[in-house]
């Protein structure tokens, strides 16, 4: 019993950080008409209130969470690519320092983004409008370093980090928008039938793609051949998970805010409106970009996540070594090549899945909340993976006792 106390400490602290998170994004912004939608076109709000909703965002509700955690994980892939670059040094400047510019530019695009929708929301008040939206603003921004927050204090006390409050996010409206779409489909039931089935296919698949991995051997001076067999480097079949879908769908939405907040301020810039307009989701311009962006963060997660040269020095520090392969920059392209090909077929994975499902958008925009699943579900796996993961890892260090 006392073994097993560490993991259910930490699954009810994160199931009471997941009924505050629930309980916050039913409180709803001030002064705002429930019965209404932002006061942009449809395509345009629904969007947004998906985006919103993968990254644990409560838009369609009108509530103090309604941008979710998406500036921080938005700031967290930006900061990424500025480190990628050597010439500025970042790797050697300080955690707490890297940090704060972190939390300053999140603060910066919460900023955009809560001024983007609090000018478009539907307001039912005599109070100075300019006095409405800076207080919603400011609310949302709160909201999201709440969130943040509240994902620290899971990752440190509960199970699953920031996930969590992801995954919360994603099924609060996403089992009711199914079943509304599919309702008013008109769908007869042996099609309905082949859907479902189709989609418990879709499931066994992408589990099995999930845990799917490829081993290379390693050897390591030392250790008995007997032991070899139990020695590998462990690469997923698809590097770079289903995170690459959460992220492009948030990076695509950070120019749509833009251009809204730039037609607000300035509604003579009938360009920014006709911008904005074009990355709506399901429209080409918006369906390329996010093709664009799901390739290149696939390749960026899987380097990242399983990097070669990294990998390379630690077993060189640890005498270790794949058969037929140098130590050192050989063994780095070695692994490097393998990441690659297990990349492409990763990116090919997720377009199929992800992406070509949106071009149904250009038929019938009716079909959103559906195309969303593929995309959704792969997110979903990859989360319960990480915490199933986690939950193992406390297990483990549970079995050793204390000596004294």
């Amino acid at each position: 019993m006392m073994k097993q106390s560490g993991v259910r400490n930490r699954l009810c602290w994160t199931i009471l950080f997941v009924f505050v998170y629930v309980l916050g994004s039913k409180i709803t912004l001030p002064f705002v008409d429930l019965a209404k939608v932002l006061n942009v076109n449809e395509g345009t709000a629904r969007g947004l209130e998906l985006t919103s909703a993968i990254m644990g965002g409560n838009l369609r509700g009108l509530s103090i969470f309604a941008l979710g955690l998406s500036p921080w994980m938005s700031s967290m892939i930006l900061w990424r690519l500025f480190t990628v670059s050597k010439r500025h040094n970042l790797e050697r400047t300080s955690s707490d320092l890297v940090e704060r510019r972190k939390m300053y530019l999140t603060l910066a695009l919460a900023l955009v983004q809560s001024l983007a929708v609090s000018l478009y929301l539907p307001l039912e008040t005599d109070l100075s409008p300019l006095l409405v939206v800076s207080l919603n603003a400011l609310i949302m921004i709160a909201g999201t370093f709440f969130l943040v927050w509240l994902a620290d204090l899971n990752t440190a006390l509960g199970l699953g980090n920031s996930i969590v409050i992801m995954m919360a996010g994603m099924l609060l409206y996403l089992p009711e928008d199914v079943l509304g779409t599919l309702s008013k489909s008109g769908l007869p039931a042996y099609s309905l039938l082949f859907l479902f089935l189709l989609l418990l296919a879709f499931m066994y698949m992408v589990v099995c793609i999930e845990y799917a991995r490829y081993r290379i051997p390693v050897n390591k001076l030392g250790i008995h051949n007997s032991l070899k067999a139990h020695t590998f480097l462990d690469v997923k079949l698809n590097p770079a998970g289903g995170m690459p879908f959460m992220y492009a769908m948030t990076l695509v939405s950070i120019p749509q805010y833009i251009f809204l907040l730039v037609q607000a301020i300035n509604p003579h810039a009938s360009w920014a409106g006709t911008i904005a307009k074009e990355l709506v989701i399901g429209e080409p311009a918006w369906i390329f970009l996010y093709g664009l962006m799901m390739v290149l963060l696939s390749f960026a997660f899987a380097f990242v996540t399983v990097n070669g040269e990294e990998i390379a020095d630690k077993m060189m520090k640890n005498s270790e070594y794949i058969d037929f392969v140098y130590p050192g920059e050989e063994t780095r392209r070695y692994i490097n090549r393998i990441v690659f090909r297990l990349t492409v077929f990763g990116t090919l994975y997720l377009i199929l899945f992800t992406v070509l499902p949106f071009l149904l958008l250009l038929w019938d925009r009716g079909l959103l909340r559906l195309v969303m699943i593929p995309g959704s579900f792969l997110m979903f796996v990859g989360m319960i993976s990480t915490i199933r993961e986690e939950v193992r890892a406390l297990r483990v260090n549970q079995r050793y006792t204390r000596l004294f």
